[in-house]
């Protein structure tokens, strides 16, 4: 089965803890990257602008994420910066063994395996 024909049979929502998530690509077309401003505008229109407290919940109740989305995708949380850097933003990551945290440089190129949550 080819990687295309795997990242369509993902889940487009999930509840961990509690509450229900709806798992959105940043892209717009598949297969283009973003820059990181383009990526928070695209979270913020689409409602899934979220931040510390969602992460911190998927963190936490981790064992609940589909095991479907393990090493497939990471989980951007835009309204969560860095305190030392506010151009970067924390990032949900599978790292081979259990979900971590993660940053990324709002600077970089963003891809298809981004996601970011929005609540339901």
């Amino acid at each position: 089965m080819s990687e295309e024909c795997i990242k369509q049979l993902l889940p487009d929502t999930m509840t961990i803890g509690g509450r229900t998530y709806d798992i959105l690509p940043i892209l717009k077309v598949k297969g283009k990257m973003v820059k990181g401003d383009t990526m928070v505008e695209q979270a913020k229109e689409m409602n899934a602008h979220l931040g510390k407290d969602d992460r911190n919940h998927l963190l936490t109740h981790q064992s609940e994420i589909p095991v479907a989305l393990r090493g497939k995708v990471a989980f951007v949380f835009t309204d969560d910066r860095r305190l030392d850097d506010s151009e970067d933003v924390y990032c949900v990551d599978w790292n081979g063994a259990h979900w971590v945290t993660d940053w990324g440089w709002l600077g970089s190129d963003w891809g298809d395996n981004c996601r970011v949550l929005r609540r339901k």
